[in-house]
């Protein structure tokens, strides 16, 4: 089961946002692609997506940008997956079969369901501001950098 990298981009951008105090601070899709090493279009054209579907919130302006508010950071990081990839993704046979159902199951299909039920599962129950915690290194995970863990 695998989830778009749109829709991890995505997830990234919205906890990036979430670490951030929506009174005070808008930030363009600019800053937030370069403080996630992503590309700058593309996550222009999320942000987009996710402001559209009320995910976060977007202003026009000198002092425009994008944010979250305190009722979005307590959204599930499944409403983000929704937003973007749609839920069929828990659905679908992990062989990419039309037809697999617990009727006429692929090879896989019960170890693929019990995965699928549980990654829903936590996505469901795993808010935005769970993410955002002081003793969470958000710049750690949200970088696209690779460095050197011991």
């Amino acid at each position: 089961m695998m989830i778009s990298s749109k829709c991890k981009y995505a997830i990234r951008a919205v906890i990036y946002l979430a670490t951030k105090d929506a009174s005070k601070t808008r930030l363009g899709g600019q800053h937030i692609a370069e403080a996630l090493d992503l590309p700058l279009a593309f996550t222009n054209k999320i942000l987009q997506e996710l402001s559209r579907k009320n995910v976060i919130n977007s202003f026009k302006g000198p002092k425009g940008g994008f944010a979250l508010t305190e009722i979005q950071k307590r959204n599930s990081i499944l409403f983000i997956i929704e937003a973007i990839d749609g839920l069929a993704v828990f659905y679908r046979c992990g062989m990419g079969l039309d037809h697999c159902s617990d009727a006429q199951p692929c090879p896989f299909h019960d170890t693929f369901k019990k995965i699928r039920e549980e990654l829903l599962s936590t996505f469901k129950n795993r808010i935005i501001s769970d993410f955002t915690a002081d003793d969470i290194d958000v710049t750690f995970f949200l970088s696209n950098t690779t460095r050197n863990v011991i």
